[in-house]
């Protein structure tokens, strides 16, 4: 499915899209070491551009969509996402992500990837119940870029690798993961953009269902790669690394706010 969006819109995710280049993810991460991948460049090159003021109106809802759709495609930092919407790092149970720096004591934990989770923080932010819709519209928007960029990397495998004499999107069964992808993908970013309007509320719900199908996305990308898709140097690793972290960490939002 294509999706269009406004000229004004597609002008400002061109913008971010700008500021966010060549920017890359580390592609080997050192398992079991604490990673955080904040990169304060990138960080001040989209406040240059106007991301750090989204949450400031509800009528700027749709540009923070926009914006964060591009976010979760370069598989960028996730403090991007808090610090645009929650004025800070996230917080859960005493666990607080990209927090060094920015909240006072707590020990590093080693995490799936570069999200930078300090444990046993005594003071944990508490999330402003105001700002929270806009962090889960964005969210749900991130999950989306997320679930495109690893689709768009899959096809394109598919169509230039040929096993049994022909491209690998010739077989059945690769054809039948990716649809399954591109029908989950398409529910991403129509449900990114089913929450961008000021009286949508917490996208509780919709979040839920989010994170697993992200998942599932890039299960079926790392499936299609075949080894490849596991190979630290490939980098199609990083998809899925990235939507099981944000699943967790949506998941434990929801369940504290149950």
């Amino acid at each position: 499915m294509r999706f269009t969006i406004d000229p004004e819109l597609e002008l400002f995710a061109e913008s971010l899209r700008g500021a966010i280049g060549k920017w890359e993810a580390p592609l080997e991460p050192v398992f079991g070491v604490w990673q955080d991948d904040r990169d304060d460049a990138l960080a001040a090159r989209l406040d240059a551009v106007g991301w750090a003021d989204l949450w400031t109106s509800p009528e700027l809802l749709r540009p923070a969509v926009a914006g964060g759709i591009e976010l979760g495609r370069a598989v960028a930092p996730l403090c991007l996402v808090d610090e645009a919407t929650l004025g800070g790092p996230l917080g859960l149970d005493g666990r607080v992500r990209h927090g060094e720096g920015r909240v006072e004591g707590g020990e590093r934990e080693a995490t799936l990837d570069g999200t930078g989770t300090l444990r046993d923080v005594a003071a944990v932010p508490v999330p402003d119940p105001e700002r929270l819709p806009v962090w889960g519209a964005v969210t749900l928007a991130y999950l989306a870029g997320l679930a495109d960029g690893a689709l768009a990397k899959a096809v394109e495998h598919a169509r230039s690798r040929e096993q049994f004499g022909a491209p690998l999107a010739s077989l059945a069964a690769v054809q039948g993961r990716l649809a399954d992808a591109a029908i989950a993908r398409d529910g991403l970013v129509l449900c990114a953009w089913a929450v961008a309007a000021p009286d949508a509320g917490f996208p509780a719900a919709t979040l839920a269902w989010a994170g697993g199908a992200c998942r599932e996305v890039t299960m079926h990308v790392q499936q299609i790669h075949g080894g490849v898709g596991f190979a630290l140097e490939g980098g199609i690793h990083r998809y899925y690394r990235r939507a099981k972290t944000a699943q967790v960490w949506v998941d434990g939002l929801l369940r504290q706010r149950v």
